[in-house]
């Protein structure tokens, strides 16, 4: 599987969602400055897929007081989450989202989350799951069928796929030699071999078992075998009488001891006597393997009848003594739970009280708030009334207000909004009156000034013409006509008079006009001044009845809080009150649970009284019994479960020895008289058996009477058998013996054998660390790795050791503590690149390196590159690397040329997160990443081409 796709929102460094598309990407590039977020890519991955990040999982307090899964900057009503998609082995698309579950008062975010899984083909018709069925279809999928038990899936990836910049030095420096040997174990899957142990207790059980199994069919051979001689020797004898007796008479034992039909021996029908012999025997051999288990269970009753007896004295004695400390320890905690009464008797009386008072305090404060609330609601509609009124009376609608009533508690407001209205709607009808007649009067006056003003036209004319004439009379010397209008016979002088007699005189009706003009000015300005009275005392009215309403409106707005004042107080009563009444609750219950009700009168006295009696029960225990009396009582269970089990396991054998279910209450005498009784029994039974087999035995030696000879050499046949089947019993008995002593050796060697397998497995580990130190390692004279494993302190450690490279003379020292960083760098790049390559446990093809190189040299990284590339073309690996270093990151990316790479560049990082590039795409959309698609490798005749031409 591989990662097609990463949504990471409010999670590490990340606050703002971001998507990061890599398509079928073989190689993943981190580019950015340190502290840009490429970790926080690595961790969400981890988390996950596995819910965890495993360099935080030690529990360390401080940890566990610290949030550090959510980003600090992401608002809690954003959801913070990483959401996977990988390409499944089939190649669909599996969706897994991890959610952090964190709330805002828990102290840390480690460890909340919930999980998502979708899967691309139905189980069960379901595609979608959640919590436990997701992790544990989601485990399925990472871990192999053979590994599910084996190993964890945060532990797995940490050592196998997941390469953090903290673990490039840990592997030697921070990780102890006997964890590294502990962390190879699991990546090899052999730690779980230590789980055989328990299995190979539970074969020992079966071998055990299979033992008795054999022992009893060698007693049943051996009885058989007994059966079979003395039937060859009675064939003998009977084959050398020659005084043999009829088979009528020989049978005749048979017929008086066995039910058979008597026409049978009428008709002497032999033929079909032998089968019915044959069943009997078969059903007597029956009953001896019956008798026998029965004889076999009594003799082992006898056996452990002298330990039962003990372990019953002993039983009967602990049950007493735990009956008798267990009753002290009630009394004991009766007296604690009686002297806590007596102590709370005050509070309680006290509560009872306290109660009572404040219910009558609730009572009356609700009854205030009733009133309150019926004033506020009579001031609510006075307001709303009054606004509507207003609002009308602005737009005219006077109709709108008649009939109105107001109501309100303060008659002054009430009825002084009242005038005040009123005032307004006359005043606001005076004004529409007086704005007519203003409207008119302008009118008018607009008229007369028009009609004036072309009166002054007129006059103005005549003037200027006369003012023309004068002047022209002033240039002219001789005048014998007037220049207007001809006249013949005037002269200079009478014309220049007649011009001053016409400039005094003025139009005859200007004066009245102008006269009238100017007393409609002055009713025009009275009327303006009125009208300006009207309006100010119209606003005027407004003013005081919004200062009314303001007042009104404070009134409501301070009666509301004054009244949320007291609900507030009601609760906090409330609250004291149910904090009251479950300690009164508790108080009761416990004078219950000590026989006394809460209506019992002297009350204090009776707690006192008993206190008193439980003290004198007590008297009898000591102070070191009364501090030891929980550990006295655990001790004696211990004891009682012991004996307890071995009495069971005895009534057990005494059920299935044929006792009834009484048994279970029998004692010594009732279980004595059963053996002895099943003895007897089972020795009568056992003799009568033996004298029916002994019918049955002449029965068929006289059935078979005529072919004695044949029958004897069938017998002896059938002895020879039955010696060779028992010590084919002996020999499998021998070797289901070794078969115990080769377990025993097993179970003792489990922990050698791992550790020789690990061995094996460490050594083809080895060489493939070797192979891929020997080209990253920086180191001029140690070029060569090797492990030493040591057992100390109980346990097997690994220690990693370098070597140099002349074999003829070669030393060996500790890596961990001669190697520099860069050095101890390539050691664990090998280590990780190895487990990598070796891990079975996963089908993930995905391998992470967060900043590989750090303190590399440009020869390593290079080395490094062409390892990467060779594990992506040759294993089909699918890489994440992050680094800071451009070169390191221009040397990939011409590197990788061949493969299909997704490029993320970091730019920055501010409160919202990293501040990646905008890459654009073919289609003008911009993404988050990079996709760079590889290139086709050059053919043998275009490289001899291109070399031709650079030639």
């Amino acid at each position: 599987m591989k990662i097609r796709s990463l949504k990471i929102c409010g999670f590490r460094g990340f606050s703002d969602e971001t998507i990061f598309r890599f398509n079928d990407a073989k190689v993943i590039l981190l580019y950015g400055p340190n502290g840009h977020g490429k970790t926080s890519v690595f961790d969400a991955i981890e988390w996950v897929l596995s819910g965890e990040i495993h360099r935080f999982n030690q529990a360390t307090d401080e940890r566990n007081r610290t949030r550090f899964i959510r980003n600090m900057h992401t608002s809690l009503l954003k959801e913070a989450y990483v959401e996977l998609e990988l390409i499944g082995p089939t190649g669909g698309i599996v969706k897994v989202k991890r959610t952090c579950t964190a709330r805002a008062q828990d102290i840390t975010d480690y460890g909340k989350h919930k999980l998502e899984l979708q899967l691309p083909t139905p189980i069960n018709g379901i595609t979608n799951f959640i919590d436990a069925d997701a992790e544990h279809l989601l485990k399925r999928l990472l871990v192999k069928p053979a590994w599910i038990e084996k190993v964890e899936v945060s532990r797995g990836l940490h050592l196998t796929h997941i390469l953090g910049q903290e673990k490039l030095n840990e592997f030697l420096r921070g990780m102890k030699d006997g964890d590294r040997y502990d962390s190879v174990s699991l990546l090899f899957g052999t730690e779980h071999f230590l789980k055989y142990k328990d299995s190979y207790n539970e074969l020992l059980k079966k071998v055990n078992n299979r033992v008795n199994q054999i022992e009893g069919q060698i007693s049943e051979g051996t009885r058989k075998k007994n059966e079979l001689k003395a039937a060859i020797d009675e064939l003998i004898k009977k084959v050398s009488d020659p005084n043999q007796k009829i088979l009528r008479i020989a049978l005749s034992e048979y017929k008086d001891n066995f039910l058979a039909p008597d026409n049978l021996f009428e008709n002497e029908d032999w033929n079909a006597i032998i089968p019915l012999i044959r069943k009997e025997k078969e059903s007597l051999k029956q009953k001896r393997y019956e008798l026998e288990n029965r004889e076999r269970r009594i003799k082992d009753i006898e056996e452990i009848k002298l330990k039962w007896k003990t372990d019953l004295e002993k039983l009967n004695i602990g049950l007493g003594r735990l009956e008798k400390l267990k009753n002290h320890r009630n009394a004991y905690n009766m007296l604690n739970m009686v002297t806590n009464l007596n102590n709370r008797n005050n509070q309680y009386e006290e509560s009872l009280i306290f109660i009572r008072d404040k219910n009558i305090e609730i009572n009356s404060t609700k009854q205030a708030i009733e009133t309150i609330k019926a004033s506020v609601h009579i001031s609510d509609n006075f307001i709303t009334i009054v606004t509507e009124c207003i609002e009308n009376l602005r737009n005219n609608k006077y109709d709108l207000i008649k009939g109105v009533q107001i109501e309100h508690e303060n008659f002054i407001w009430k009825s002084k909004t009242s005038e005040l209205l009123e005032a307004i709607r006359v005043t606001q009808s005076s004004i529409v009156d007086v704005s007519n007649i203003h409207a008119s009067t302008m009118s008018s006056l607009k008229l007369l000034e028009e009609s004036a003003l072309a009166l002054h036209g007129i006059d103005q004319k005549y003037k200027n013409f006369l003012s023309s004439l004068s002047d022209y009379l002033s240039v002219e010397e001789e005048i014998n006509s007037c220049p207007a209008c001809g006249t013949e016979g005037i002269n200079k002088p009478q014309l220049q008079q007649r011009i001053q007699v016409e400039q005094a005189k003025i139009h005859n009706e200007l004066p009245l006009l102008e006269q009238k003009i100017k007393e409609m000015k002055d009713e025009f300005e009275k009327e303006g001044i009125k009208l300006n009275e009207l309006k100010l005392h119209v606003e005027k009215c407004y003013l005081e009845i919004r200062t009314i309403l303001k007042s009104a409106e404070e009134e409501c707005q301070n009666k509301k809080e004054h009244m949320l004042k007291m609900e507030k107080e009601i609760q906090n009563l409330s609250a004291q009150i149910e904090l009251r009444n479950n300690f009164i609750q508790d108080y009761n219950a416990d004078l219950l649970r000590v026989g006394l009700t809460e209506t019992v009168e002297n009350k204090k006295e009776k707690l006192i009284q008993l206190e008193q009696q439980l003290e004198r029960n007590l008297l009898e225990l000591t102070a070191e019994e009364k501090a030891d009396l929980p550990q006295e009582i655990e001790k004696t269970e211990g004891i009682i479960s012991e004996n307890q089990v071995f009495v069971e396991s005895f009534i057990s054998k005494l059920l299935l020895a044929g006792a009834p279910l009484q048994a279970k209450q029998w004692g010594v005498k009732e279980v004595e008289d059963f053996i002895q009784d099943v003895s007897k029994n089972v020795q009568s039974e056992k003799d009568k058996l033996i004298y029916l087999e002994t019918v049955i035995l002449k029965s068929i030696t006289a059935i078979e009477n005529a072919k004695e000879e044949l029958l004897l050499k069938t017998r002896q046949e059938e002895m020879r058998v039955q010696h060779n089947h028992l010590e084919y019993l002996d020999q499998l008995k021998k070797k289901v013996h070794e078969d115990q002593d080769t377990i025993k050796d097993l179970i003792n060697n489990v922990k050698p054998a791992v550790d020789k397998l690990n061995e094996k497995m460490i050594s083809e580990l080895f060489d493939t660390i070797q192979k891929i130190f020997s080209r990253i390692n920086s180191h001029p004279v140690y070029n060569s790795i090797n492990f030493n494993k040591e057992y100390r302190h109980r346990s097997y450690r690994l220690l990693i050791m370098v070597l140099t490279g002349y074999i003829e003379n070669q030393t060996q020292a500790n890596a961990t503590y001669i190697f520099s960083s860069a050095q101890i760098n390539s050691i664990a790049l090998s280590f990780f690149m190895a487990m990598g390559l070796h891990q079975q446990w996963s089908s993930l093809q995905l391998m992470g390196m967060d900043d590989p190189i750090q303190s590399m040299d440009e020869v390593n990284v290079l080395s490094l590159i062409d390892l990467v590339r060779l594990f992506m073309e040759k294993y089909d690996k699918q890489f994440i690397i992050s680094t800071h270093d451009y070169n390191f990151y221009q040397m990939m990316l011409k590197k990788f040329r061949n493969q299909d790479i997704a490029v993320i560049e970091y730019e920055g990082y501010s409160e919202k997160g990293p501040l990646i590039k905008q890459q654009v795409s073919e289609n003008a959309e911009t993404d988050n990443v990079l996709i760079i698609p590889a290139e086709e490798p050059i053919s043998r005749a275009k490289l001899l081409e291109l070399n031709d031409a650079s030639l």
